[in-house]
């Protein structure tokens, strides 16, 4: 009788437990649904006709390939997603939808090489109402896998390159708990890490994406597999690899400038506001033979520098921040966080530190710090742009302030503010990009992708003038400055019908 007694406590008790971890896992899922921006309204894109004719665009100015100058008078032909004739003097089809482009500039779709979609579907309608024809998912999932077939089979969205999600080599409990989440994936041993590589190559991911931990054991491994599985491995740089076995490595491409600026950190023993000076003087002395080496091993590096120039500000003048983007258009589950994450908003910002508010001293040192960072990362991008290192232009975007669409703009800004010439940055967001992600886009060249922004000013005079947009061309479809316009107010609906918090405080446009 009493072992029978026993016997029913330990089923019951096994049972709550089970219940209880059901519940949980169905709440902690549910939250990051939230977070990731799963559970705003999804815009209908049904009610959006672009057209779709074969387009002549007739006596427009054309960014030559090299981006360096605006061939004046020219005409081009598109149909079925193609470019399939640009130059002068050209016949145009009977069958073709004529658009004057008169004192127009027309340039190719721009790309953002770092992008992050989460579950927020509404962004890619944001994408292409900002001129970006394309962009790199840099922690991927499944679902954006279907979203690029989507694309590929004619929805209206970029073309989507699609990575992993980081991969790492971290032990114990947390990080596996946080993996079946979908955090960071952690492969403890080199036949584990083959064996990954295989099966995110087998599920049809374009890039392996390294994560920032990662032993040089499983490093190798990932990067060796990738190779011979001809996959691109690409991302971040762990402090245990280290910038010497970086350059020796296969890794194709660097997420991040920033991770250089991490390393340096690393190798100079830690930064604080009281060595920032020194770290400076360091990172000057380091940067060109870095930039050199990289070059050298021919490595295409991400950008993403203006959401590194952000973090002050988001840090120590969050809601002067948050007034300066473009808010309204940001996904709301994102920007109000969850009980498990932070958002954007003043007092729940991923990025702001509510300490210092208490704190004035506390907040000096910090602002040296971060100032100094940002110094770094400028120093290195100069010398990068000195060394002719294959930069491609990212934004992180919706990390923390960085709108979907939107932040490209302020990313290139930032890159022309930093020294690289107008064209300079038109090759990171167009060819290059391209190059990177092999399609056959970037350049207004027959035989390319049919994917062009048709701007009222010249880009090369002033790289603001990028935002300057009357239609964007995607896979060939014309979508006018009217369609673009209804596009965004549909994201813009949907949001504030999804919002749990108000933001009018922010919204000063």
């Amino acid at each position: 009788m009493k072992n029978k007694s026993i016997k029913k406590w330990t089923i019951g008790v096994f049972l709550i437990f089970t219940f209880l971890g059901i519940v949980s896992c169905v709440g902690i899922k549910s939250q990051i649904k939230q977070h990731t921006g799963g559970k705003t309204e999804v815009v209908d894109t049904s009610f959006f006709n672009p057209i779709t004719d074969p387009i002549a665009i007739t006596n427009v100015n054309v960014l030559s390939d090299d981006c360096s100058e605006m061939l004046e008078g020219m005409t081009v032909l598109l149909e079925e997603g193609e470019i399939k004739a640009v130059g002068k003097n050209i016949k145009i089809p009977t069958k073709h939808r004529v658009i004057d482009g008169s004192d127009q500039f027309l340039i190719p779709g721009l790309i953002d090489s770092h992008a992050h979609l989460q579950r927020s579907k509404n962004d890619l309608l944001l994408y292409l109402a900002n001129g970006v024809t394309s962009i790199a998912e840099l922690f991927g999932h499944d679902r954006h896998l279907n979203w690029r077939t989507d694309a590929q089979n004619g929805a209206l969205s970029p073309n989507l390159f699609v990575a992993t999600r980081k991969l790492g080599s971290q032990k114990g409990l947390m990080p596996k708990v946080r993996s079946w989440f979908g955090a960071r994936k952690n492969y403890t041993s080199v036949g584990q890490a083959r064996r990954a590589v295989k099966k995110w190559k087998q599920k049809g991911y374009d890039a392996i994406k390294l994560s920032s931990f990662l032993n040089t054991d499983i490093y190798d491994a990932l990067i060796d597999e990738a190779e011979k599985q001809d996959i691109p491995a690409i991302g971040h740089l762990s402090l245990d690899v280290g910038l010497e076995h970086f350059y020796i490595s296969s890794q194709s491409q660097l997420a991040h400038i920033e991770e250089v600026v991490k390393n340096l950190q690393n190798s100079f023993g830690g930064v604080n506001s009281s060595n920032a000076e020194a770290f400076l003087k360091y990172v000057e002395g380091q940067a060109d033979s870095i930039s050199f080496k990289i070059k050298q091993n021919n490595i295409p590096v991400g950008t993403t520098i203006n959401l590194m120039e952000s973090l002050p500000m988001q840090m120590f003048q969050c809601e002067q921040f948050v007034k300066e983007i473009e808010l309204e258009y940001a996904n709301p589950g994102q920007v109000e966080g969850s009980r498990m994450a932070k958002g954007w908003l003043p007092g729940n910002n991923h990025y702001q530190n509510l300490n210092t508010l208490k704190d004035s001293e506390w907040q000096r040192h910090l602002e040296i710090y971060w100032n100094a960072f940002v110094k770094a990362i400028h120093i290195v991008t100069k010398s990068m742009i000195k060394n002719n290192v294959t930069l491609i232009a990212g934004t992180d975007s919706n990390a923390t302030g960085m709108v979907a669409g939107f932040s490209l703009h302020d990313e290139l800004t930032s890159l022309n503010n930093v020294g690289m010439s107008n064209a300079q940055v038109l090759r990171s967001s167009t060819s290059l990009a391209a190059e990177w992600m092999k399609i056959k886009a970037g350049k207004i060249k027959t035989g390319y992708k049919a994917d062009l922004v048709l701007l009222q000013k010249n880009p090369l005079e002033d790289i603001n003038n990028t935002r300057s947009i009357n239609a964007v061309i995607s896979n060939g479809k014309f979508l006018d400055r009217d369609l673009l316009d209804k596009m965004l107010q549909a994201v813009k609906n949907a949001n504030n019908r999804s919002r749990k918090v108000n933001i009018d405080e922010y919204v000063t446009k």
